[in-house]
């Protein structure tokens, strides 16, 4: 049996706000520089993305190939409550066939920017199309508060917005605001597979396989995929690979308008606020469990501005949850870590990724030890520190769970903080 490097939800350029440069030749040119042994197409429904998927892609028994990165059809779907659905199928005539019980529910299947197309029909309808061209589905970015199955005031359960075919739900994406131990909050997805990919917009490297799943399976193809995330007859998934939830835009709870992020503390202390947060103080883990429920009822204003403070990632989990989090024995383990070019750039002082020196030394680094994943996950840390001792030294804390961050929320992305940062903070 083989592992695989797999991210399984991507964009194509056409969907909205994604790069040009997003077109088959440039993501293989990605995947193999990431380490990627095969990614999802995105958008596979989209009739011009297609045809340069057909152009592009050479089947090889049931592999589709470019460049000797593997590559299996998918796209995301937003159904009639503005809920998102990673599907992912065999091949172009199971698209073919999604496409045409689609089409008569759907105003963008066919439109230059419709790569995530909008369908009018429930989770339960859709799941059952997807089904009918031997495809499988689940939510795509579980937990974030837009556009997906667990945000506020929408689904509590699985079973609440698959109906009849939450049987066949096998797989949900956590999103980048969420990880293993959120997840299993919530005793009714102890028995679902958890996938993390990336999402990515661009082909950037800390764009693409900044989130990804590690499959043990025989080959590269839809029927292996379907086989790790059912684990069945020895296929099964071995390793998660994401951001910690920190980073994420929705981690914490947060006010609806002057996006200020929720603290919850211990005591019973008024409010209060500063320019990035607010504190609320709870005096028991009963008070703190009423406050989200409150929060979740819109019955919590903001100290700073009297807005309605909504729910983020953790919260949210937590609301509909139970106190603990139990992962399931075959849980795999779930490595927390940003991308490598994000963590050169916090080890060297410079703003952006794009820096030159920050993209020389990610290229160093990828001469020396291959992939960026060997690099993040496998590559001895001693032999890092002869690359750079500062970036081997954030690489280390990741792998052993010291990273420090400053927490996102709100729309705002966490940042990253050096060790030798946080130690003096």
């Amino acid at each position: 049996m083989n592992q695989y490097d797999v991210d399984l939800h991507i964009h194509s350029l056409h969907s909205i706000s994604v790069s040009k440069s997003m077109t088959i030749p440039r993501l293989a040119q990605g995947a193999k520089a990431k380490g990627l042994h095969l990614i999802g197409t995105g958008d596979a429904t989209q009739p011009q993305w297609l045809k340069h998927l057909r152009t592009n892609l050479t089947r090889t028994g049931d592999v589709y190939e470019h460049d000797s990165v593997a590559f299996i059809p998918t796209v995301e779907i937003e159904d009639v409550e503005a809920i998102h659905h990673v599907v992912i199928l065999p091949d172009f005539e199971a698209v073919e066939i999604l496409r045409k019980s689609l089409k008569p529910n759907s105003p963008n299947l066919d439109h230059q920017w419709g790569g995530r197309p909008r369908v009018n029909l429930s989770g339960e309808e859709i799941a059952g199309l997807v089904r009918d061209a031997n495809g499988m589905i689940g939510p795509a970015h579980a937990f974030t508060p837009y556009r997906a199955i667990f945000r506020e005031n929408r689904h509590s359960s699985l079973k609440s917005c698959y109906g009849e075919e939450t049987s066949h739900i096998h797989f949900i994406e956590l999103g980048l605001s969420a990880d293993t131990e959120i997840a299993d909050r919530i005793p009714e997805l102890h028995r679902i597979t958890y996938i993390t990919s990336s999402d990515a917009h661009s082909p950037n490297p800390n764009k693409l396989g900044r989130e990804f799943v590690r499959l043990e399976m025989k080959e590269p193809t839809y029927d292996e995929v379907s086989l790790a995330l059912k684990r069945e007859h020895g296929r099964k998934p071995v390793l998660n690979v994401g951001l910690d939830p920190r980073l994420g835009k929705y981690f914490l709870s947060y006010c609806s308008k002057c996006r200020r992020t929720l603290i919850i503390g211990d005591g019973s202390d008024f409010p209060s606020f500063d320019d990035l947060n607010i504190y609320i103080n709870c005096a028991s883990d009963d008070e703190a469990q009423k406050l989200l429920v409150d929060i979740s009822k819109r019955k919590v204003k903001c100290p700073a501005d009297g807005k309605l403070l909504r729910l983020g990632v953790r919260d949210r989990a937590a609301a509909i949850g139970v106190g603990e989090s139990k992962s399931p024995k075959h849980r795999p383990p779930y490595l927390r870590i940003a991308p490598l070019l994000d963590i050169i750039a916090s080890a060297i002082g410079v703003k952006s990724t794009s820096s030159k020196t920050a993209l020389r030394l990610y290229e160093k680094f990828r001469e020396c030890f291959g992939t960026e994943t060997t690099v993040l996950t496998s590559s001895p840390i001693q032999d890092l520190k002869k690359i750079n001792e500062r970036v081997a030294q954030m690489v280390e804390h990741y792998r052993n769970g010291t990273a420090c961050y400053e927490i996102g929320g709100g729309g705002r992305y966490g940042k990253l903080i050096p060790p030798w940062d946080c130690e003096n903070s």
